[in-house]
């Protein structure tokens, strides 16, 4: 018998059964994306994860069992990406639903509500998923983040409590309301029921894409000069420089499309930065600086990666000055704090800052015979401007504008060649080592 099973030969859980299933469109940080909407006769708890070839986004509910009359337990979608779903019990007393996808759109957002009546109508216990696309990369990041430690989904009074308490709880249930057609016999998707036995095909997406995408970032930028050097060399100008060579060398290999976050003496914000390689669905973002110091002695390059403890005095030091420049332009109130994301993006934010730290290893490698190169190393601290939860970051200081042998270096085109090469060929390595 096939492993997804007819909803004759379904076992009647007497728990718990999935009684309603929406979608719709929705607006989660500044992009598109697609609203899941779960109902079920009662509170349970459901564990999310997502697979690839074809890309799925996959539910367990324990002692679930499928009752919607109205619909069968598999069918096709026509609310992208989402092309179809099924309902099955692939082991004992587990129901499990699979949205089967046409992109890599990884789950972003997970929230519970209660029921409620709405048009006479009184719905179930409902679990609302939000689905974006933010490139194969960071579809990979959430799957090896929900592979380690599976995402549970409690739903309970209590907790829809606490989410109603929360300004953005409130937002995501108007949003909710907004995507779902009023009329209760349109909340259901369209479906094209399929013949008993009969699969869907789909298109198994590519190992990977033809091109690889690197957001890379010249730090600092119109009213923020950054540090300064001796001779005047103002550090938002040696990196914009340096994104500019760096972005050619990627693009002359035929494998990445670089972009830049600035092409223009401009500031912007540290989360404008991060939100610009998501919306690029970056492989890769990287941060280019120029460091300052008390001690003129002090020069080499340094290569940083986030974590929530600094390394050493001096990386907690620069970390703060860093973000402290932030505020130059004025509070930000454009993005959703980093700090305040759901957990969700807090566990793919742990995975992204192990691949960041393998990412710079790589450069490392690269950067090991020039001037310094060994001398500071891989360091860690909370940067801004690297909290992507999705997208491995670093940040690489490319020398001491306060000393007089770096400054030198980083106002010559040869040497800013050179790193940039150096970083190119570091990237690509990693790209082409791990499986992207």
């Amino acid at each position: 018998m096939s492993l997804w099973l007819l909803l004759a030969s379904l076992p009647a859980y007497a728990d718990n059964s999935i009684t309603g299933l929406r979608l719709g469109g929705t607006t989660i940080e500044g992009g598109a994306g697609l609203r899941v909407v779960i109902e079920q006769e009662n509170p349970i708890t459901a564990e999310l994860f997502i697979l690839d070839n074809p890309y799925r986004l996959v539910i367990d509910s324990p002692q679930t069992s499928w009752n919607i009359p109205s619909l069968p337990p598999s069918g096709s979608l026509d609310k992208a990406p989402a092309i179809s779903y099924r309902f099955g019990i692939p082991k004992p007393e587990t129901g499990r639903l699979v949205i089967e996808l046409n992109a890599p759109a990884a789950p972003l957002r997970a929230f519970t509500l209660p029921p409620r009546s709405r048009g006479g109508n009184i719905s179930g216990h409902r679990l609302v998923i939000d689905l974006v696309d933010r490139g194969a990369t960071a579809f990979r990041v959430a799957q090896a983040a929900l592979k380690k430690q599976p995402f549970i989904a409690e739903i309970d009074d209590k907790q829809a409590a606490r989410d109603a308490s929360q300004k953005t709880a409130a937002a995501q249930s108007t949003s909710e309301a907004k995507a779902l057609p009023a009329k209760p016999a349109q909340t259901q998707p369209k479906i094209k029921p399929q013949p008993a036995g009969t699969s869907v095909q789909i298109q198994t997406p590519s190992a990977r894409p033809e091109r690889w995408v690197v957001t890379i970032d010249a730090g600092h930028g119109g009213k923020d000069p950054g540090a300064l050097g001796g001779r005047g060399t103002r550090e938002k100008d040696v990196t914009l420089k340096a994104a500019k060579a760096l972005a050619a060398y990627l693009n002359r290999t035929g494998k990445v499309e670089a972009k830049l976050t600035r092409t223009t003496d401009k500031f912007i914000h540290l989360r404008k930065r991060i939100q610009i390689a998501r919306d690029q669905k970056a492989d890769i973002f990287i941060s280019l600086h120029a460091d300052a110091a008390q001690s003129k002695s002090a020069h080499g390059i340094s290569v940083f990666s986030l974590s929530d403890t600094a390394s050493d005095k001096e990386a907690a030091y620069l970390a703060r000055s860093e973000n402290q420049a932030d505020l130059i332009g004025g509070p930000d109130l454009s993005l959703e704090d980093p700090e305040a994301a759901n957990e969700l993006l807090r566990m793919f934010q742990r995975e992204s800052m192990n691949e960041s730290t393998y990412l710079a290893k790589f450069i490392l490698d690269q950067i090991q015979d020039l001037r310094g190169g060994v001398k500071r190393g891989h360091r860690f601290a909370g940067f801004a401007v690297l909290k992507s939860p999705d997208v491995p970051s670093v940040l690489v200081e490319m020398g001491f504008l306060t000393n007089r042998e770096d400054e030198k270096n980083l106002r010559r085109d040869a040497y800013i060649e050179l790193v940039a090469s150096r970083l190119g060929k570091a990237i690509i390595k990693y790209l082409e080592q791990s499986g992207r």
